[in-house]
């Protein structure tokens, strides 16, 4: 796995950067953590085509596989452009949504500790399509904790025999269901693994409901909702890994998460180059891998980001309030 990092430049001062500059050409500088490509202000369609064809001829040099965005460039009228462009050329952009599936369960007890409630206190419902790809690993955690686990999900037939194999082996229940109009009447916090907003907007969902999205952002903007929605997150990382990415991160134009993500996935990587090396035995003790490295490094949120931008702390207590007053 070999990381570049795409933000802009500055507009130079010395004459013959002024003329890469207004070339679209990009500077590449190279550090211990990763690549970095720095691309000019863009402000023509036109020049945007040319910077991209440079781009895509420094990422194929350099053999970078997977990309991180600053801040700045994440929040351009150019970036879905810049992401098409690379997803297209087969670069893995990371976006930290990996990380904060990685971390559903924290963000939900984030939200539950602010509110002075905990995992056996609560009902929790999963809004799941039919994926089979899916892992459905990342439950696990939920069942063993949460007072009920709820599914909401048009793969019934994959979930009932989940259902089944649990209660007949641990004698735990789940819910399992599709009922459009019942299924989310009275759900306090929904998690939606991977269902878009035209199939959200199907479900009556409680109008005071915490919705939380993993896969993607989604605006749910319900006129009856007065509930919250939550579409990403922050993290603080130890101050090695801040120090580490100084270069990188020059005046913290990328977002955290993201940049853990990157840390995060290479560490990965390696590990998994040794587990293979590993007996059954030792491979079942690494079966959460990931999760013991997040908590090994000690990640935890710091915020949560909603339709209008970060979160107060107040606003979950207020919606704790109303949920109880019901």
């Amino acid at each position: 796995m070999r990381v570049g990092y795409i933000k802009q430049g500055r507009f130079p001062l010395k004459i013959i950067d002024k003329i890469k500059y207004f070339l679209g050409m990009v500077v590449v500088r190279e550090y211990e953590q990763g690549i970095v490509f720095q691309i000019p202000m863009l402000e023509k369609e036109k020049q945007m085509e040319h910077v991209l064809q440079n781009l895509f001829k420094q990422i194929q040099k350099t053999k970078v596989d997977t990309i991180v965005f600053s801040e700045t460039c994440i929040h351009s009228s150019f970036y879905s452009k810049m992401e098409t462009f690379l997803q297209n050329s087969g670069s893995n952009v990371l976006t930290g949504r990996k990380l904060m599936h990685y971390m559903n369960y924290e963000i939900l007890e984030y939200i539950l500790n602010i509110q002075k409630t905990t995992m056996k206190e609560e009902d929790v419902f999963f809004l799941i399509k039919k994926d089979d790809k899916l892992d459905l690993q990342f439950l696990s955690r939920f069942i063993e904790n949460c007072k009920m686990v709820n599914i909401v999900t048009n793969d019934i037939e994959r979930f009932k025999k989940v259902q089944d194999s649990l209660y007949q082996r641990e004698n735990i229940l789940i819910g399992v269901s599709n009922h459009k109009s019942k299924s989310l009447k009275r759900a306090k916090y929904i998690l939606n693994v991977n269902m878009e907003k035209k199939e959200i907007e199907k479900f009556k969902i409680n109008r005071d409901a915490i919705i939380i999205n993993f896969k993607e952002k989604i605006q749910y903007d319900n006129a009856t909702f007065d509930g919250i929605n939550i579409n990403y997150f922050q993290i603080a990382m130890p101050d090695e890994y801040v120090e580490q990415m100084e270069k990188i991160n020059e005046v913290g134009e990328f977002d955290i998460a993201c940049l853990y993500e990157a840390i995060l996935l290479k560490k990965v990587e390696i590990a998994k180059k040794k587990i293979t090396m590993l007996s059954k035995e030792e491979l079942t003790k690494h079966k959460n891998i990931i999760l013991d490295m997040i908590a090994d490094d000690n990640i935890h949120i710091t915020g949560l980001i909603g339709n209008n931008g970060r979160i107060d702390e107040t606003e979950l207590i207020r919606n704790r309030q109303k949920m109880i007053r019901k």
